[in-house]
């Protein structure tokens, strides 16, 4: 899950929470703050501690951007003064947490082991349920379907970068693997698919804009 930096709240007080989406947006890209999938509809603001059951509704530092699919799953169980039982990822190592090297997110377990929020971490996985895989055609959600779809389109540019046989040509393909990871979105996969390559780590940390560099600078292998 791509750790998040919101920066310092806007000098402006907003009437309506949803008024912040253009902010929101603009710092951190027009994807999910959970399932990391590109939103092509609206954004919707979502608070972390939900406004129908006392969270602040107004609060910068309550307010993330989702898609529909995690904000219906995430729904309004997370009442005020429960935020500590979860991770954030605009306020934990959320990259780390995770590993996306299967068909479904799971949990990094020799991670969360040493750093001991295990419990966080599962908390906020089946609050959102990130491994939901629909089976019935009642199930709308797309995000398992989007998210294969986006490792497949990364792992094919993998195997075109690797054929690049000059500088220039290179240059050009890693300008084409940025477009296209903007376009597509869920930045974890990419990272995973890439993570032999620092070059192209490096691109698409600072593509994707308001990503928290630090958290994603050591090796998700030193901990799987």
């Amino acid at each position: 899950m791509r750790p998040v930096n919101k920066g310092k709240a806007p000098e402006v007080e907003y009437k309506d929470y949803k008024d912040a989406e253009p902010e929101l947006e603009e710092r951190l890209g027009a994807y999910c703050s959970y399932c990391e999938m590109s939103i092509n509809h609206a954004p919707e603001v979502e608070h972390k501690e939900a406004k129908s059951r006392g969270g602040a509704e107004l609060e910068w530092e309550n307010l993330l951007l989702s898609c529909k699919y995690c904000n219906t799953r995430k729904g309004a169980i997370v009442e005020k003064g429960d935020k500590e039982k979860y991770l954030w990822p605009d306020e934990d190592d959320t990259f780390h947490a995770y590993l996306y090297d299967k068909d479904v997110p799971r949990l990094n377990e020799e991670y969360l082991k040493l750093e001991g929020n295990r419990e966080k971490a599962d908390n906020l996985f089946k609050l959102l349920k990130l491994d939901n895989i629909p089976i019935t055609p009642k199930d709308k959600d797309r995000r398992y379907l989007l998210r294969n779809e986006a490792r497949s389109c990364a792992m094919e540019n993998k195997e075109g970068l690797a054929k690049m046989d000059s500088l220039s040509t290179r240059k050009e393909y890693l300008e084409s693997t940025k477009r296209l990871a903007k376009a597509i979105g869920f930045f974890s996969v990419w990272m995973e698919v890439f993570k032999d390559d620092e070059e192209v780590k490096k691109i698409l940390i600072s593509a994707f804009k308001g990503t928290k560099e630090e958290y994603c600078q050591n090796e998700k292998s030193n901990f799987t």
